[in-house]
């Protein structure tokens, strides 16, 4: 009896391993999907790969049963094995969202904004949201995760409007056949960003509570780095190394520092904010002029003990010998 439960345990985990990489290799296909061409992170390894099936042999029968029932039961059993070990059992399919559902879901959400002020981010807020466009109350349940879905709906149109201004920003700068200030760009596009938040910012501590929860972790710097990544690519960055990393986490810092301060700014038309913001992209600049300045000098400093090394043996005599 030994040999038919370990062969049905080895068939059960293969059958979970391969639905755990196709959904893998679903969500990294989406993710993938993003971005294109040059906004790309230096490629490495390709993600996912080819997985045949698992292959194994189908349970053996019992040598004795103590029942015709037992028996037919056992026979059944090792016909589903045989068929998870010859891969004719498909993986159960993972249910998509129609485009009608996304739509009507888009809809409640961008209703719901206006009740932000009144009840937060909070699926209250989304309830209202329904009412307001004559839907029933309980529409509710389409968001099972509540008022984060309204936080990152909010985001995530926020960071498609970026992108739409900064990419006519790009063309008229082409039309004038003008070439970017990257400096500028950079701290004008981080700055139309945050002002986004401003009519919210009453109830945006509690989004970004909301985005800092380890569940929300993901999805919180997913909608940052897509920030990022947009300001660096229509600013005219074309890097395939390291820097490309580099670039966006400093840039990540930034902004999320500024936003932090942002919250406490009493200051007219955030005038302090718009300083601290401009401060923080200059250190960023200095850094990476210290960094460089400290890789050139220990060069320098390296052929100096160098040369200081060869001038001691000459004087030494030893380069004689």
């Amino acid at each position: 009896m030994a040999a038919p439960c370990i062969n049905r345990c080895g068939i059960f985990f293969r059958s979970i391993s391969r639905t755990a990489f196709r959904r893998c290799n679903i969500t990294a296909a989406n993710l993938m999907c993003t971005n294109s061409g040059d906004r790309n992170p230096p490629q490495g390894t390709p993600i996912g790969g080819s997985q045949s099936p698992g292959s194994g042999n189908g349970g053996s029968t019992s040598s004795a049963q103590s029942s015709n029932g037992s028996s037919q039961s056992y026979t059944q059993s090792s016909e589903q094995q045989a068929k998870f070990s010859e891969g004719e059992v498909e993986d159960e399919e993972i249910p998509e969202e129609s485009e009608e559902e996304f739509q009507t879901k888009q809809a409640i959400l961008k209703a719901s904004l206006p009740f932000v002020h009144q009840y937060g981010w909070t699926k209250k807020a989304i309830v209202a949201g329904a009412e307001s466009i004559g839907m029933p109350s309980m529409v509710h349940g389409m968001f099972p995760r509540g008022g984060v879905e309204l936080v990152f709906y909010f985001y995530e149109e926020c960071n498609q409007e970026l992108s739409t201004i900064l990419k006519e920003k790009v063309q008229e700068l082409k039309e004038k056949d003008e070439k970017i200030k990257t400096g500028s760009f950079i701290q004008n596009a981080i700055e139309s960003r945050l002002k986004m938040i401003i009519p919210y910012i009453d109830k945006w501590p509690q989004a970004m509570a909301i985005q800092t929860l380890p569940q929300n972790a993901v999805q919180s710097w997913t909608n940052l780095s897509r920030v990022v990544d947009d300001i660096w690519f229509y600013a005219g960055d074309r890097s395939n190394d390291f820097n490309w990393y580099t670039k966006r986490v400093s840039l990540a810092a930034v902004y999320k520092s500024t936003e932090i301060y942002m919250l406490q700014d009493s200051s007219e038309d955030y005038l302090d904010t718009w300083c601290f913001l401009e401060n923080r992209l200059e250190d960023v600049v200095k850094a990476g002029h210290l960094a460089r300045n400290i890789q050139e000098s220990q060069s320098v400093l390296s052929e100096g003990a160098k040369g200081f090394c060869l001038m001691t043996r000459n004087i030494l005599g030893m380069n004689n010998r």
